[in-house]
């Protein structure tokens, strides 16, 4: 066990000096250690994913708010929404940045997708998603609309520890990101820190950081 926590930490450290990050080291292995009996179910997450991509989509059209508020009540995924998409959903959102936000959740809907191993190549913390990636995710997900009940039955997870790594990863990053906030010092990493925090973010929820379970409340602390 202890070989295989120090070959992690090694990983983990070098991917971290390749995007720029030299001066964060694990210090303690058990941060490492995790239950992964703690995760969300796949199913649930799969129900997120769907949410998160949905909700992306309506910040875009918000003329299909109600059709996409009726897909999800009949595919039974209403209850799975958080206040705060209930608030766009049914139109009470009037702040336009909180609409533009919710555009990017296009970026968490991916990296679940990732996790529950329908995307197979991790993506770059450099940049966000591009267009042949989200072409690649719609193709391998129901469309809007679809009947989702076999679909979110069948997901699997891929390898927890890979994901966990990925969450540590990021966790890391936005530590390196804060503390350049709080000392002042230059950005060297070449690290898209707006993407990097939101799949800390999302990453913490499956995981159940600190035990949250709800979207609104997940915690990203370092």
């Amino acid at each position: 066990m202890t070989t295989e926590l120090n070959n992690r930490k090694k990983r983990l450290e070098e991917r971290l000096v390749k995007h720029g990050i030299k001066e964060y080291h694990i210090q303690y292995l058990p941060y490492l250690e995790f239950d992964e009996k703690k995760f969300s179910t796949p199913y649930v997450t799969g129900c997120r994913m769907m949410i998160l991509y949905a909700v992306a989509y309506t910040a875009s059209e918000l003329d299909d708010r109600e059709a996409i508020t009726k897909w999800l009540k009949r595919e039974e995924l209403l209850s799975h929404v958080s206040p705060d998409e209930r608030e766009l959903l049914e139109g009470k959102l009037k702040n336009e940045q909180k609409i533009i936000d919710f555009s990017w959740q296009r970026e968490c809907a991916y990296i679940l997708a990732w996790a529950l191993n329908l995307i197979k190549e991790t993506p770059t913390p450099t940049e966000q998603v591009n267009d042949q990636q989200l072409d690649d995710f719609m193709n391998v997900i129901p469309a809007l609309g679809e009947e989702l009940g076999d679909f979110l039955n069948e997901l699997n997870y891929r390898d927890t520890t890979e994901i966990y790594d990925e969450n540590l990863f990021h966790e890391l990053a936005t530590t390196y990101f804060r503390d350049l906030m709080f000392n002042g010092k230059k950005d060297n990493s070449d690290i898209d820190r707006n993407i990097s925090f939101l799949r800390h973010q999302t990453l913490n929820w499956l995981r159940r950081f600190m035990d949250i379970e709800e979207w609104d409340e997940t915690d990203t602390s370092t």
